[in-house]
């Protein structure tokens, strides 16, 4: 199991040169988790893309479908104590705090594609490029 924050989950949806990391990740793991911002965060992300024209809103609803698909139920509660503890610990937003606070409950790593959680939480974090 692995913990992957919104950007990994991005790549992975929308594909491409960027999704093609994500894609392998998925392979060699395929039981992701996210605490339960990752999809509140996609769907800014997705609706962003529709409104710049990148892919139409039917794209978007089924890149959310297949995200819950990909999660299959595994999101992680996480406390709110716990998630500003660790947003000033590490530096990063309360938002970014809760993938990592997900993660070291799980025990497991956070694959991320943010620099600022990678800085502040090398303890957890990997680098899924792009």
């Amino acid at each position: 199991m692995i913990v992957v924050d919104t950007n990994v989950m991005v790549r992975l949806v929308v594909g491409g040169r960027a999704g093609a990391e994500a894609a392998q990740l998925l392979l060699h793991d395929p039981e992701w988790a996210a605490p339960a911002v990752v999809m509140s965060r996609l769907r800014s992300v997705l609706l962003g893309l529709v409104r710049r024209r990148s892919i139409t809103l039917d794209q978007a609803r089924a890149m959310c479908d297949d995200t819950a698909l990909v999660l299959g139920g595994r999101i992680v509660a996480v406390s709110s104590a716990r998630v500003l503890e660790t947003a000033q610990e590490c530096g990063v937003s309360a938002e970014d705090a809760e993938f990592i606070v997900a993660a070291r409950e799980l025990g497991v790593k956070l694959a991320t594609g943010d620099r600022a959680i990678l800085a502040g939480a090398r303890d957890v974090a990997v680098w899924v490029g792009g």
